[in-house]
């Protein structure tokens, strides 16, 4: 198995990189060769840092505590150029030993002088697998193309370090990086997040953080194919790649699991155990099915009561292009009522999008702005109330429950205690309060939250379960006035940054990624605009 830091193979699910050590060891040494490559392990030491509202007033930067109490975070320094400040004796004081020096000093160059930007990287891999290692080979060609020293994160991976470990660990790290980024070879003048797949949702959800600290937000966010709804809810995208070879949504599932804490179901007898490879392929899809069928209900009873409702000529133009994708109709299809009143279910409309009709213009699969509109409220990520299985299931369990302890009234439906000689409940990960976290699911944000991201700039991949994610959240944010831009790439899977030596296609995909990051350090204009702007393509 491929480097995994800290996860046991036996207890973490794979992810598509961790099947390939040898394209990632040939892309290593293939990549661009760089002066500075430092892993820094960060003392857990607290610290202050002014708010931006009031520079002289600062707030506590704590150390990570959950799971495991205050522990350090590993990062990677990356700098094409030896620059001021990245020789330090401060430094070199956080620089963890990791076998061959990673500071190439040859006949003792001149230092370059600190470069005015800095790139904070969040690495990929469902939260349960990779390191800033595993993804220096694409990080090296980016510190070479934008000549800015990038500071990967190194955080705690799941099953071990559930959520909010990795949040507490990034969010920290991105704070230190901001205070000491002289040490970094930077002046700190532009900050740019940027994170692939689980890293992109870390990118989202520490910018979050940060506003909500009153600290300095980055000046902007690039997430590739991120994920933004930790929920095992159908859409179009993730029903369409079942048989996804790169990322099966029975993987999905488990890395999800993982990093919510949620409890693997026990298999562990030996019938279990004697399944073989596609006995465990089959299985997990079943138990997978078993949660997606209720949103897939979901969505199809959704769809047929938009098609239901009595036509509207100025929507639907006579002569409409053929659309390419099922996300990209998605994005542009007429709104309409979905019958979800109930407060029993969290809906799109419960986190203040509205209902109200509007003509949304057609996303192209080029990059595009998408600017401020009407706030929309389709929906297919969740139950209606009428779905006849759910009830079922919760009923049954709200009967069981109520035999064993009539206690349980007294709490509100999902956190009620744990009793020893009850044993492990079993809760559909879709019903799990924990999923429901803005921190994890920035998709559920509400609207006072996510007006505090900076601007953002999504790359997604047409043949990935992902991409309704990706294009759900570039919608919200459009429909609140932020600007954000989405452009999707055509056949390149999930992960394509990792591969992208490997032919000319995925070369073009990162490049497109290398320069939605160049828009944010480098931004056009005297000032940063106020209002939405459009990348160049």
């Amino acid at each position: 198995m491929g480097h995994v830091r800290g996860t046991p193979a036996s207890s973490s699910p794979p992810t598509p990189a961790s099947f390939c050590p040898l394209p990632q060891s040939l892309a290593n040494m293939a990549s661009a060769t760089v002066r500075v490559s430092r892993l820094l392990s960060l003392p857990p030491k607290a610290f202050e840092m002014p708010l931006t509202a009031d520079p002289k007033l600062t707030v506590t930067i704590s150390p990570p505590l959950a799971h495991t109490g205050p522990g350090p975070v590993l990062v990677r320094l990356i700098s094409y150029d030896l620059r001021e400040g990245q020789d330090s004796e401060e430094l070199s004081s956080l620089v963890r030993s990791e076998g061959p020096r990673g500071l190439e000093l040859r006949p003792r160059p001149q230092q370059a002088p600190r470069s005015r930007s800095l790139v904070v990287h969040i690495h990929g891999g469902g939260f349960v697998a990779q390191t800033s290692k595993s993804h220096e080979p694409y990080l090296k060609s980016w510190a070479q193309e934008l000549g800015v020293p990038i500071l990967s994160i190194d955080y705690s991976l799941a099953p071990e370090a559930p959520f909010p470990r990795a949040l507490e660990e990034c969010f920290y790290a991105y704070c230190w990086a901001v205070k000491h980024c002289g040490l970094l070879g930077s002046t700190g003048e532009r900050i740019c997040l940027a994170g692939d797949s689980a890293g992109g949702n870390l990118c989202f959800t520490v910018s979050l953080r940060a506003a909500a600290y009153g600290v300095r937000v980055p000046d902007g966010i690039m997430a590739a194919y991120p994920a933004t709804m930790l929920q095992s809810a159908a859409s179009p995208s993730r029903l369409l790649s079942l048989m996804d070879p790169l990322l099966p949504l029975s993987v999905l599932s488990k890395c999800v699991s993982a990093y919510a804490g949620g409890e693997m179901e026990d298999h562990s007898d030996s019938d279990q155990k004697a399944l073989g490879m596609m006995g465990l392929v089959r299985r997990d899809t079943a138990l997978l099915f078993r949660d997606l069928r209720l949103g897939a209900s979901s969505w199809l009873n959704s769809f047929l009561e938009l098609s239901g409702h009595k036509s509207r000529p100025n929507l639907v133009p006579t002569e409409e292009p053929m659309r390419r994708s099922v996300s990209e109709a998605a994005l542009a299809q007429p709104e309409g009522p979905l019958g979800t009143d109930s407060l029993k279910y969290l809906t799109l409309h419960d986190l203040s999008l509205s209902s109200e009709t509007q003509d949304t213009p057609e996303l192209s699969l080029s990059a595009e702005t998408l600017g401020p509109t009407t706030p929309s409220a389709v929906n297919f990520l969740f139950r209606p109330e009428d779905a006849p299985e759910e009830a079922e299931a919760r009923d049954e369990i709200s009967t069981k429950e109520e035999k064993v302890y009539s206690v349980r009234a007294a709490f509100p439906e999902g956190f009620h205690p744990r009793r020893s000689s009850q044993g492990a409940i079993q809760m559909p990960l879709y019903s799990a309060p924990i999923v429901k976290n803005p921190f994890m699911s920035p998709l559920l944000a509400p609207d006072s939250m996510l007006q505090t991201l900076p601007p953002v700039h999504i790359v997604a991949c047409a043949l990935d379960p992902m991409l309704d994610d990706s294009v759900m959240f570039a919608r919200r944010l459009r429909s609140l006035g932020q600007p954000v831009t989405l452009h999707v790439v055509e056949d390149l899977p999930h992960g394509f940054l990792s591969l992208a030596a490997l032919c000319r296609e995925t070369r073009q995909a990162a490049a497109l990624c290398v320069d939605r990051i160049r828009f944010i350090l480098n931004p056009p204009g005297p000032a940063t605009p106020a209002g939405p702007t459009t990348p160049p393509v």
